[in-house]
């Protein structure tokens, strides 16, 4: 770090520490709790929570670009920086 508040190296401090593995188990986490709560839905003989189902892919898709910018870059390819 060569300034003060220097966003790079708090980043490259935090892939030292394996911030590029959080952002890959976050994305996993997210797929494996929305994979659970659809079969969960799926299973279930509620029929109230079969409204989940229609919110699910948009929910996964966001999930996964936030989990996407954990380090800070825009690995998705979205257009769109870590902070939006």
């Amino acid at each position: 770090m060569e300034k003060a508040w220097e966003i790079s190296g708090l980043i490259d401090e935090l892939k030292s520490k394996g911030l590029d593995l959080a952002e890959d188990a976050a994305a996993h986490a997210v797929v494996a709790v929305l994979d659970w709560v659809e079969a969960s839905v799926k299973l279930s003989e509620n029929k109230f929570d079969d409204a989940a189902l229609l919110l699910l892919p948009t929910v996964k898709a966001e999930a996964l670009k936030l989990a996407d910018h954990i380090d800070g870059k825009d690995d998705d390819g979205d257009g769109k920086p870590a902070a939006e």
